[in-house]
């Protein structure tokens, strides 16, 4: 799941999580392409399948898919058949027709009804004419330097990725950041970059190559 409601279900296994919330069925990066296709506003995959772009894959229990809140009206037309959940602060609530966002709300499930498991998991992200990392303003990059096409279907570029999951530190975070496919280019930004957030743990690994 995405950070912003990870750490209140990181500790339940998957049969709690399952009886707690439901399933999940995630799609694949080239379903959810098809899913918004006439979209017409920026999308890409984030998280661990972003990070692992080129690099051998690992089970994923959800895909990560980013769109800028300033895009969410579009994106609620583009998904009118489906029920949106506002994930945040451990809890869930429908976002219903008319509904506006709670403040503060970082990320959006759906599905298409009760009935269907989980398929979405919507994160909303804050920039605008530029990447800006949540965390620290003071990380930002052109849209050509933050996102690149894997197989036709836009994709955070790994270092970013793995700048998203540094602080997060588990098992699998540090397992993606081995298995990344990293140019040299990329390694010394996403280093340098942890280094200035004061991460400087996951700075090492990713100069060490993981």
């Amino acid at each position: 799941m995405g950070s912003a409601f990870a750490k209140s279900i990181n500790a339940l296994d998957e049969a709690a999580f399952q009886a707690l919330y439901g399933r999940w069925d995630p799609p694949s990066p080239a379903q959810v392409a098809a899913l918004l296709a006439g979209y017409g506003a920026r999308w890409w995959i984030a998280g661990g399948r972003a990070a692992r772009a080129g690099a051998p894959a690992r089970h994923h229990d959800d895909t990560d898919i980013a769109v800028r809140l300033s895009d969410l009206d579009r994106l609620r037309r583009q998904l009118s058949g489906w029920h949106l959940w506002e994930a945040n602060s451990g809890t869930l609530r429908p976002l219903l027709p008319g509904d506006t966002l709670t403040p503060g709300c970082e990320q959006l499930w759906a599905r298409r009804d009760a009935q269907h498991p989980w398929q979405l998991d919507l994160l909303l992200d804050r920039s605008d004419a530029e990447w800006v990392f949540k965390r620290d303003s003071r990380v930002r990059l052109p849209w050509p330097q933050a996102l690149h096409e894997v197989d036709g279907v836009p994709h955070l570029r790994p270092e970013v990725a793995l700048l998203h999951k540094a602080h997060l530190d588990r098992p699998k975070d540090r397992a993606d950041l081995a298995a990344a496919r990293l140019t040299p280019d990329a390694r010394a930004w996403l280093a340098g970059t942890l280094d200035l957030l004061g991460q400087h743990d996951w700075a090492a690994a990713a100069r060490d190559g993981g």
